[in-house]
Formats: structure tokens, sequence, C-alpha cells
């Protein structure tokens, strides 16, 4: 990507489990697909979250997270 000059946000979903696991992660918008599975591969990385709650019981919540590829 970076011979090409790729750079940009790409936009994605995923879920938070009630045991705070990430799974069924997506791209709602893409860039680029090296750009694609270079965010899906960090996303995948990431630790346990802390689950989101309603009324005091841990619920699943899907999540949406912007990744900025910028050249320098």
């Amino acid at each position: 990507c970076r011979e090409k000059g790729i750079q940009g946000i790409v936009l994605v979903e995923f879920l938070i489990t009630k045991e705070g696991n990430i799974e069924d992660v997506k791209v709602i918008k893409s860039v680029d697909p090296l750009l694609d599975q270079e965010a899906i591969r960090v996303i995948k990385l990431m630790p346990k979250r802390i689950p989101a709650e309603n009324k005091g019981e841990k619920v699943n919540m899907i999540y949406n997270l912007p990744i900025r590829f910028k050249l320098q």
C-alpha cells in the first residue's frame, strides 16, 4: 500500500460478547483489500474488553471503529 500511495479510513464493525470477547469482525467501509485485512488483523489482536451492561446485566454489543491509515 505504501508503494501505491494507498491511505484512508477503514470502518470496522465487531461484536463484544457478554464475556468480553471480540467476534464477527467485518469491514463496513473499505479502502483497499490490503488495508482491510490489516484492520481486521489489528482488531482481532485487541485484548478482552469490558462488556456492556443493561440494567445491571451484561449484554452483547456491536461496535464500530474507524481505523485511519496515513502515509508519512
